[in-house]
């Protein structure tokens, strides 16, 4: 049941990365910042790769937070999408030594936000309610 339930949280978290990273912030990027990050073939698969393994790392936490952390599962999507995005720009920060960009750092919590609507919206359908009213049952069939 577990398996189940890690496998269709990656297939979410890899489409819902893409939808909020690849379909809005790529675009975005190639147009505020043409020289930096060209609208090419290339670049876009750059994207569609790395938000692919974002998907899966991000689906990983997220079945850990269920289990783990005993939450539900849009507390898990919650805290795992935030977490993350947290992480990157402490690390992206701290090593640059400079807070950079004010923009992109808007623009990509933006895209980290439209990734959270999609992956609550795509996991809504198999979420159950038990007798307390509680989302944590996920439905596997």
């Amino acid at each position: 049941m577990g398996e189940t339930i890690l496998r269709k949280l990656i297939v979410f978290s890899i489409i819902s990365v893409n939808l909020g990273y690849t379909s809005f912030l790529f675009p975005l990027l190639s147009m505020v910042y043409k020289d930096k990050v060209p609208f090419t073939l290339f670049n876009l698969a750059a994207f569609i790769l790395v938000d692919t393994i974002g998907g899966i790392i991000l689906a990983v936490m997220i079945h850990l937070a269920m289990y783990i952390g005993k939450m539900s599962i849009v507390k898990s999507i919650t805290f795992s999408i935030i977490s993350l995005w947290v992480l990157f720009w402490l690390i992206a920060i701290c090593m640059v030594r400079d807070l950079g960009d004010i923009v992109v750092i808007c623009m990509d919590g933006f895209a980290a936000f439209l990734s959270w609507v999609a992956l609550i919206g795509l996991t809504k359908y198999f979420i159950k309610k038990d007798e307390n009213g509680n989302s944590i049952i996920f439905d596997v069939r």
